[in-house]
């Protein structure tokens, strides 16, 4: 019985460590720590959030938000999970002091804590006046020592509060305690007397009992609130048993080692879901263009599983700066930072030395050490193509860094394979974001094994883990294995027919093969067909428009409505207006269409399918066909025009652009990509 039990135990271990997700933690049944590196935090205490600002805010993944914006701007918290469900907002509130004037703030929650307060419950000094470490601000006896009042001390008190007045609005997933200290030593010249016997505690002895009064407060705050609320403090790691996370602020202020140790203690040994956050900010200078000072706290954010948060500094707490850094997708990591001149993982604690950690989608580099360090990446990554540091974020190719002292760097994964869409083998792609923002840089989208100037494809079409590629010339359809050896080869419409071929690819049926699609190129009907994945015919098709038009047919597939099922969208060949339809995939209309472009145009109208913006729907992309110009224009199902028109080579060039969709940073939302082969557009 023994043995079966320990077979069973195994077989469920090897199921969890396979089928359940790296850190898929979770509070409130939903996922706080996915697999979407750079995690991201933000500090703001301004209590009055405006609809604008909720939505700038929305961006980060976990907020710290004073508890007051409850009453001053409820609605906001609101719109902000309105925008993004999966953001956590924390509730802050000092575990041990509260404002001098508190009294005086009519209606808040300040007020009603410090109400409530009992004059035996303020922390003293030996000649019976309250004590203050931020000017202004009373401290409370958190101490084991401080005296019950109606059966509680301060630290049975300070958790129902919160529960009560905070918790209880459903506004908020947890709550962010300020000053979680694990001692007063560094106080012990204010001659604090525990129990006013006029003679001032032994520094040791008040650490102690501070200690031992912080401890009972998040003991009950973990008994109160229960295991689905985030409880995180500011440094306290000491408490990891009772709390999920801590926040170094200022960081590295207290040492780029030391902090960094801590940092991956809390984020490994922390209540689940543990969170580390690393605040790093600029003194309350305002030099929001510190990009340097940025990208040094956030690679080093990276070198762990926590999150980060770049600001003005402690006297504001109110920024929503966003930098060209926090819009990449690294996807999971790939294994523990290391050390580049050791090889040392990070498991034997951090030094001040250079560090690397690799991901899915590209990797980081931070140097802390006083010299500059050169970084031999070995393989060829990509620079951010940024819009603010373009020294650093040029969107250059590279194989090597010069990595400065005090310094950081995030490079992406060379992004030169388009999937799943159709090009013309040996154009050039650029790729581009919903707002016609450049997302990576340009590249020649070539298969050296296929014919250039071939309409090409690389997928896997029948779902055997497997690429394969297929080619369209002027009669044929050909599919082949990633290596070029042909598999096989069909004709869509007749031997005899000979003006060229669109094809594209899509799971119509929903058994997670894909389906080859196909329509005619200048000089054919508007005809489209559909193959399965061995090129046999399985539905003999239909015609996009007039019989008798012989301009051929640009086709595209996608989710129009996000129910599940694929629609066929079709755009007019050359000599058509740019004139787009849409139709189920049986061939019957959906939509009669509309012009992309102004109607008198004849160049016909390049279509591509795909989810922009996340929301589960594709949309419509188009771009004019020979003799326009490169002018992409973005549409919902219903021909609605969508985000910002732009031009994706020299807007004076007239041979078109074909478009198409690839989610290259794996973030869940398409990029678009425009291809051309003029050779003078760009």
């Amino acid at each position: 019985m023994k043995k079966f039990n320990l077979t069973i135990y195994l077989l469920l271990l090897i199921f969890l460590i396979i089928f359940i997700p790296y850190k898929l933690l979770q509070v409130n049944g939903q996922v706080l720590l996915d697999d979407q590196y750079p995690k991201l935090a933000n500090i703001y205490f301004k209590w009055d959030i405006t609809d604008d600002k909720a939505k700038e805010l929305a961006k980060w993944d976990i907020l710290l938000v004073d508890m007051e914006v409850q009453i001053y701007s409820p609605n906001a918290l609101k719109k902000i999970k309105q925008f993004n469900p999966d953001i956590k907002i924390l509730a802050y509130i000092a575990s041990q002091e509260v404002r001098g004037d508190s009294d005086s703030l009519s209606g808040t929650l300040r007020q009603k804590l410090y109400q409530q307060i009992p004059s035996s419950w303020w922390l003293k000094n030996t000649t019976g006046d309250q004590v203050n470490w931020w000017p202004g601000n009373p401290i409370f006896n958190v101490t084991s020592q401080c005296p019950s009042v109606a059966g509680q001390k301060y630290y049975d008190f300070l958790p129902w509060f919160v529960k009560n007045e905070i918790l209880s609005t459903g506004l908020w997933d947890g709550v962010f305690y300020d000053n979680v200290w694990e001692g007063i030593d560094f106080m012990s010249n204010f001659d604090i007397d525990l129990d006013q016997n006029g003679q001032p505690e032994d520094k040791t002895v008040l650490s102690a009992s501070w200690k031992d009064g912080m401890t009972a407060l998040l003991n009950n705050s973990r008994i109160i609130f229960g295991d689905d609320v985030l409880v995180v403090g500011n440094g306290g790691e000491g408490y990891y048993k009772y709390v999920n996370g801590t926040l170094y602020e200022h960081f590295p202020y207290k040492g780029w080692s030391s902090t960094m140790n801590k940092y991956r203690f809390i984020t490994e040994n922390g209540m689940l879901p543990a969170v580390g956050i690393l605040n790093t900010n600029v003194n309350n200078l305002g030099t929001q263009d510190d990009y340097k000072k940025m990208r040094y706290g956030l690679a080093s954010a990276l070198m762990g599983d926590g999150f980060y948060s770049f600001d003005n500094g402690d006297l504001s707490h109110q920024e929503t700066w966003w930098y060209d850094e926090y819009d990449q997708y690294l996807g999971r990591p790939l294994g523990q930072a290391y050390n580049l001149r050791t090889g040392q993982t990070a498991r034997n604690n951090f030094t001040d030395n250079v560090w690397r950690r690799d991901f899915e989608n590209g990797t980081a580099i931070v140097n802390a050490t006083s010299v500059d360090f050169h970084v031999d990446l070995r393989v060829e990554y990509e620079k951010i193509h940024g819009s603010q540091d373009l020294f650093v974020n040029d969107g250059s190719f590279v194989s090597e860094v010069n990595l400065p002292a005090y310094d950081g760097i995030i490079l992406l994964k060379s992004a030169e394979e388009i999937l799943s869409q159709s090009f013309v083998n040996g154009s050039f792609a650029r790729i581009f974001d919903s707002w016609g923002n450049v997302k990576r840089t340009g590249f020649f989208s070539y298969l050296p094994d296929f014919t250039g100037g071939a309409q090409v494809i690389k997928s896997d079409i029948n779902n055997d883990g497997r690429l394969e590629v297929l080619t369209s010339d002027e009669s044929t359809v050909s599919i082949y294995t990633s290596s070029g050896q042909l598999i096989k080869e069909f004709y869509p419409y007749s031997e005899t027919f000979n003006r060229g071929i669109n094809i594209a690819v899509a799971d119509l049926e929903g058994d997670g093969t894909l389906e080859i699609i196909t329509g005619t190129e200048n000089g054919g009907g508007p005809h489209i067909r559909i193959f399965n994945s061995r090129g046999v015919l399985i539905n003999p098709g239909f015609f996009a428009y007039a019989r008798n038009y012989r301009g051929g047919v640009n086709i595209a597939v996608g989710d129009l409505d996000g129910n599940g099922t694929m629609e066929i969208i079709a755009g007019a060949g050359v000599g058509g207006g740019p004139h787009v339809r849409v139709f189920n995939k049986d061939g019957k209309l959906i939509n009669p269409g509309f012009f992309a472009y102004d109607e008198s145009f004849r160049g016909g109208v390049n279509v591509a399918v795909g989810d922009l913006d996340g929301d589960g729907k594709d949309e419509i992309i188009t771009g004019p066909g020979n003799g326009g110009g490169p002018h992409i224009k973005i549409f919902d199902k219903d021909g609605h025009l969508k985000y910002s028109q732009f031009f994706a080579f020299n807007k004076n060039s007239r041979f078109g652009v074909e478009v198409g969709v690839q989610d290259f940073d794996h973030d869940g939302k398409d990029e678009i990509i425009a291809t051309s082969n003029d050779l003078f557009s760009y």
